[in-house]
């Protein structure tokens, strides 16, 4: 007789990032490099959201701390660059790290390079999965472009990866999380039931836990902001609170 395999599960840390955010970003790092349970894990770069600048890459690499991880760039926004090295570092890596950037920019390379599926897939079959920033928002569902950047009315959504299906939005404590508040108002235009969009901080992220329709959010370094709809409106909800 043959069981059914349970769903796999997938994890993923999304981390705000930002101006300040290195201690704070090198904590969550260490924790999710620790639960790997690997030695020396190798740990896959994807800059797209960079156009794979070799700076910000190895400006990441010291601010996580050298001697935890081997730390490889996957060559992926160059049009020389080659999609079947960059998959093979992916695929045989312990995490794969996306960093930060511009959001749109680093989703058109992936889908000019044919590799936002391999990316989708690769989680969805378990593969741990990191954050930065823009990176962050790259795993999640969808992110807002502004045509007209003087023209709020112009705010379109585009969609992300989606290996985390929920809505953030990264260290934009000074703003007042002006974006998300957009981002949230496009969503609940389009008919989404009840949206909810979550603010990554500087100090602090989600860790987001997948398990067939199952999905689990858990808070990190700091209470996180959340906005919702209440009466056709976009307001600031009860921060989720850090477990006790």
């Amino acid at each position: 007789m043959r069981y059914p395999r349970p769903p796999m599960t997938q994890t993923l840390d999304l981390v705000g990032g930002g101006p300040g955010a290195v201690l704070a970003l090198r904590r969550r790092f260490k924790i999710g490099l620790d639960a790997i349970g690997v030695p020396r894990p190798v740990v896959a770069y994807v800059g797209v959201a960079s156009d794979d600048n070799r700076g910000f890459f190895t400006m990441i690499q010291a601010a996580l701390g050298p001697g935890r991880a081997t730390m490889k760039l996957a060559k992926i926004a160059s049009p020389r660059a080659s999609a079947s090295e960059a998959r093979a570092l992916l695929e045989g890596s312990d995490l794969v790290l996306v960093s930060g950037g511009d959001v749109e920019h680093g989703m058109k390379v992936l889908h000019d390079r044919d590799m936002a599926d391999f990316l989708v897939a690769l989680g969805r079959a378990g593969k741990p999965m990191f954050g930065i920033s823009a990176g962050s928002l790259m795993l999640a569902a969808d992110w807002v472009r502004f045509p007209d950047e003087d023209d709020e009315a112009t705010a379109e959504l585009f969609p992300c990866l989606g290996l985390a299906p929920v809505h953030v939005d990264a260290h934009s404590e000074d703003d007042g999380w002006s974006e998300l508040r957009v981002l949230v108002r496009l969503l609940h235009e389009r008919g989404d039931a009840k949206p909810v969009g979550y603010g990554l901080t500087r100090q602090g992220g989600l860790h987001v836990s997948v398990e067939g329709d199952h999905v689990a959010v858990a808070p990190f370094g700091t209470p996180i902001p959340r906005f919702v709809v209440r009466r056709g409106k976009v307001v600031k909800a009860a921060a989720l609170p850090l477990p006790p």
